[in-house]
């Protein structure tokens, strides 16, 4: 239940009786005349919106008439229209501990409860939930929610009895400012971060997207992302793909709108961001859609939306890309995340299957809580409330956790007061072990360049599942820098495709089944032009020990083969077989032509024409490395395609 709609069901219901109408004498717990009378005056100035001027009248009271719990009640009630609840609070709960059994006073005690609630002070809370619960045990609005209040204060308990090990450093000047600065989310390579600013301290000054660069430790001063992007409307809480080359992020009162907040898309070439394209029917609704997080492959789209048709007022919705690379209709993620409250701020992490979000619809500590979960589309863990003290009484929103899981960092309201005029900081912290995603990640980066010019190239990299041939990425490397990052997680094996036209494919091989180190890899890829005496290794093709037999998952790699032919159809090529030097001449002759037969034979199977296709077997003939070694050897028994 959203913590929002029940205060401000039951504040009305039970406040009212201290509003605007006057308080017969009779009912008042005090027999001084003087203190009746000025209660009787301040009712008048709270009419005629004096508000002030009633509270000091009833405090000079309560100073001399210290059990007039009436008027501690009103100043309470004074206090709550203004907006200032923490005033209220002291009022509401010493009203409560001078009578704490009278039955009209259960809408005092429940308001003493929930203000005590929201500023963390659990214990008290629970104590006046409590009270309202004994004196009106059939009302039926107390005895709903007063007992969800109690559970939820010992939840809170629980976390703060037990805190996590969160140890948060401020990120100094030039990043903080007097203003609000928030939703702050980094490249792979943690070299660049982008978050949202505010120009002032008011939520009609304008919001842009600003990067900072980090060099030796040191971030730069932040700058407007680029003037393609940023405009007089407001852009904001954006996410970057981990190459830092696609931004989805959030336009407010742009003319193209479909909403009053829309999700769009800008892509970076050649260093210079492109002009944002509005995502569309598919994602953006005529509601307020924003929040939007981008998976590392860059192919599914996480984002919250107000539209009708969902659990709660703001739930958390999904798009995949498909393989036109058209955004499809967005789907509700499912109530085994969205609540009858608020979900905000979706992260999915670089893994693909650790979700962080906010809620507070889930059980926390009040206001928005950062909970984790592991799943896909709309079958998901339950939640898990990453606990105090990164969690608070107060709005904890937002949360990036690097691709490393190493590294978190996230945006707070400064002091007590949750609104733009008191500021936001953002922090950086060392993840704890309960923070971290459910499977380590870690990136490759580097640069694709021409094997003879050394010149660098645009080029297709495409990460792939070899268990299942599914594309875990897609990208093109920078056509200027040749730049490229992709992202690697535990627990699989891929195969790497390097392609562009008038080149033969590359392909590399990473084993990530078992645990091993998973620091970055700088791997420069050399594209070899297609002329007569080229070669390449395939490194994803696969037999079992002195065996000619194609394992399974060797077919990502032979359908790539198979492509590249289709693409080249009259360009002669000859498939080599190679073994190491371990058995006799005639029958490593022997194992490498039948291993290189055996993908000719796929080939023809699988409708290649034999015209411009041919195999032989070179033994352990030209070896590739030295052969006293297994990693050496290993790399001499190989298959390669040669230009004719």
């Amino acid at each position: 239940m959203n913590n929002f709609k029940i205060v401000a069901i039951l504040f009305f219901m039970y406040s009212g009786a201290y509003s605007y109408s006057q308080t017969p004498t009779a009912n008042l717990h005090t027999k001084n005349k003087k203190s009746i009378s000025s209660f009787h005056e301040a009712e008048l100035l709270q009419q005629q919106r004096k508000w002030n001027e009633a509270i000091s009248l009833l405090d000079a009271v309560i100073q001399k008439d210290t059990a007039f719990v009436e008027a501690y009640l009103k100043v309470g009630t004074l206090y709550m229209t203004m907006g200032n609840k923490t005033a209220a609070r002291r009022y509401f709960s010493k009203a409560s501990d001078l009578y704490p059994s009278v039955k009209s006073f259960a809408g005092a005690y429940y308001t003493a409860g929930e203000l005590n609630y929201n500023e963390g002070a659990y214990e008290k809370a629970k104590r006046y939930f409590q009270l309202a619960i004994n004196v009106q045990s059939t009302d039926k609005k107390i005895v709903e929610f007063a007992p969800r209040f109690i559970e939820r204060c010992d939840f809170a308990i629980n976390l703060i009895n037990h805190p996590v090990d969160f140890k948060p450093v401020l990120l100094g000047p030039p990043i903080n400012t007097l203003f609000s600065q928030s939703h702050p989310v980094l490249t792979a390579d943690r070299k660049t971060m982008y978050f949202t600013t505010l120009t002032g301290m008011a939520r009609q000054d304008n919001e842009d997207i600003v990067m900072t660069t980090n060099v030796n430790g040191v971030w730069s001063e932040p700058k407007s992302i680029s003037s393609n992007i940023n405009t007089t409307a407001n852009e904001g809480t954006c996410s970057i793909s981990m190459d830092g080359n696609s931004l989805v992020f959030v336009g407010c009162g742009k003319p193209d709108g479909l909403g009053s907040c829309d999700i769009y898309i800008s892509n970076k070439l050649n260093g210079v961001w492109s002009t944002p394209v509005n995502l569309g029917p598919a994602i953006n609704s005529s509601t307020w859609d924003s929040h939007p997080s981008l998976s590392a492959d860059g192919r599914t789209l996480y984002f919250v939306s107000a539209r009708k048709g969902g659990f709660g007022k703001e739930d958390i919705y999904i798009s995949h890309l498909n393989d036109k690379d058209e955004w499809m209709p967005a789907f509700n993620a499912g109530p085994s995340i969205n609540t009858p409250g608020t979900e905000f701020s979706p992260f999915i992490h670089a893994d693909g299957t650790t979700l962080y979000f906010s809620s507070n619809g889930w059980m926390g500590l009040g206001g928005l809580d950062i909970f984790y979960t592991s799943g896909a589309d709309t079958s998901w863990a339950i939640p898990k409330n990453l606990g105090y003290p990164l969690n608070t009484n107060l709005n904890d929103e937002t949360l990036f956790i690097t691709v490393d899981g190493k590294k978190g960092y996230y945006s707070r309201f400064k002091g007590e007061s949750i609104n733009y005029n008191s500021g936001i900081l953002m922090y950086e912290f060392d993840v704890p072990d309960s923070f971290k995603p459910e499977k380590t990640s870690t990136f490759a980066q580097g640069h694709i360049y021409d094997k003879v010019t050394k010149k660098a190239l645009g080029a297709r990299v495409e990460l792939i599942d070899i268990s299942s041939g599914v594309v875990s990425q897609s990208i093109l490397s920078d056509s200027i820098t040749g730049e490229y990052t992709i992202v690697i997680t535990e627990g699989k094996e891929y195969a790497l495709y390097v392609n562009r036209k008038q080149y033969l494919f590359e392909s590399l091989n990473f084993d990530y089944k078992k645990e091993k180190s998973f620091n970055p890899l700088t791997l420069d890829v050399y594209l070899t032009p297609i002329k007569a005496g080229s070669r390449v290794t395939l490194n994803n093709i696969f037999f079992a020990t002195n065996s000619y037999e194609l394992e399974e998952k060797s077919l990502v790699e032979l359908n790539k083969l198979i492509n590249f032919i289709n693409i080249n159809p009259k360009q002669p090529i000859e498939l080599s077989g190679y073994t190491d030097n371990i058995g006799s001449t005639e029958s490593n002759m022997k194992l490498s032509m039948m291993r290189a037969k055996a993908v000719y034979d796929y080939l023809i199977s699988k409708g290649v024409k034999s015209t411009f296709i041919s195999y032989k077997g070179y033994g352990a003939t030209n070896p590739v490395a030295d052969n006293t070694s297994e990693e050496g050897r290993q790399k001499n028994r190989r298959l390669e395609i040669k230009v004719l």
